[in-house]
């Protein structure tokens, strides 16, 4: 009884060893990971301009769609611009743009919105074959600036 409680123990924890989720977060990055084996890696912010004298910070957050292969099909980029005060922050501006790496994938929608303190981007990416949709991606990217110029 010992030795099959002790055996089925065992297996448990390696077979836990080997479970792991469909999203993986590291230090610089986000991935989600789609059926098909294709996945997209969400960059952290990267602040690309800063204006201390008028506490102005802009920022980019990126969205990169590969495929199961690791080619880059898509691209899409929110940038947002933030005045902050200490006690708050406001979005002063945002803009999406996208890059298209495979030819059979369309950018159908791509939106920016600006709201108190955040920036966001709406982006639908549909994939074709033969004029026919045979995969849409549908994603929201935010860029948030805290009242002490903090983007995340």
């Amino acid at each position: 009884m010992k030795k099959s409680l002790s055996w089925l123990l065992t297996l448990t924890l390696m077979l836990s060893l080997f479970c792991f989720n469909s999203t993986a977060n590291t230090d610089d990055e986000n991935i989600i990971y789609f059926g098909d084996g294709s996945y997209i890696i969400i960059s952290d912010v990267e602040i690309t301009s800063t204006a201390r004298a008028t506490n102005t910070i802009t920022g980019q957050k990126h969205y990169t769609h590969y495929d199961s292969d690791g080619d880059v099909q898509w691209k899409a980029t929110l940038k947002g611009t933030f005045t902050y005060t200490g006690s708050s922050a406001t979005c002063t501006n945002s803009s999406i743009t996208y890059t298209i790496s495979d030819s059979s994938w369309k950018i159908t929608e791509a939106t920016a919105t600006k709201s108190g303190n955040k920036a966001t981007g709406d982006v639908t990416a549909k994939k074709y074959f033969l004029g026919i949709p045979t995969k849409t991606v549908e994603k929201t990217i935010t860029i948030t600036c805290s009242a002490n110029g903090t983007l995340s």
